[in-house]
C-alpha cells in the first residue's frame, strides 16, 4: 500500500509540475531537465504521429514521411483509438507553425506593400518559433553528450568494481 501511495505522490508532482509552467521558456527548461535527449525525441515524434493521424494521413504515409516503423505508428493509432483524449485536446490547442516566407514579388514598393508587410510579419513569427524550438534542440544535443559521458563513466565504474 505504501508503494501505491508513493506512486500517487510522484504522479501528483509530475502533473502539477506541467500545470505550473507559464511560458514556452519554462517548458523548454523543464523538458531539458526532466527528460533524456532520447525521450524528448520519442515524445515529440509520438505527438507528430498523432497529429498526422488526426489529420487523416495514412499510416504508411506517416512511416515514409517520419522514417518510423509501422509498429510505432500503429501503437500511437491504437492509443488514439482507445482513449486519445489527451492527444486530441493538446493537438487542438497547438499553435500554427509558420514557415519562413520564400518569395516576395519584385517591383515598386507601393505595389507590393501589403505583401511585404505580411511576409515581414510571417518572417518575424516564424523566426521566433524557430528560435524557441532551436533552443530545445540545442539543449537536446548538449543532453545527448552529457548522457553519453555519464554512461561511459558509469560503465567504467562498473567494470572497475566487477570481480
Amino acid at each position: 500500500m505504501i508503494k501505491q501511495n508513493l506512486r500517487i505522490d510522484y504522479v501528483f508532482d509530475l502533473i502539477n509540475a506541467f500545470k505550473s509552467l507559464d511560458s514556452e521558456e519554462e517548458s523548454i527548461l523543464f523538458l531539458q531537465d526532466i527528460l533524456t535527449a532520447g525521450e524528448i525525441k520519442k515524445l515529440s515524434l509520438r505527438l507528430r504521429i498523432a497529429k498526422l493521424l488526426l489529420d487523416e494521413n495514412t499510416q504508411r504515409n506517416i512511416c515514409t514521411t517520419l522514417h518510423v516503423s509501422i509498429a510505432t505508428v500503429s501503437k500511437v493509432n491504437s492509443w488514439l483509438n482507445q482513449k486519445g483524449l489527451g492527444f486530441k485536446k493538446v493537438i487542438s490547442k497547438l499553435p500554427i507553425k509558420y514557415s519562413l516566407p520564400t518569395k516576395i514579388s519584385k517591383g515598386p514598393l507601393e505595389f507590393h506593400l501589403p505583401e511585404i508587410l505580411l511576409a515581414s510579419t510571417q518572417y518575424s513569427i516564424a523566426s521566433s518559433q524557430n528560435k524557441k524550438a532551436g533552443k530545445l534542440i540545442e539543449g537536446i544535443k548538449e543532453k545527448e553528450f552529457s548522457d553519453k559521458l555519464q554512461k561511459e563513466v558509469s560503465n567504467d565504474i562498473y567494470k572497475s568494481h566487477k570481480i
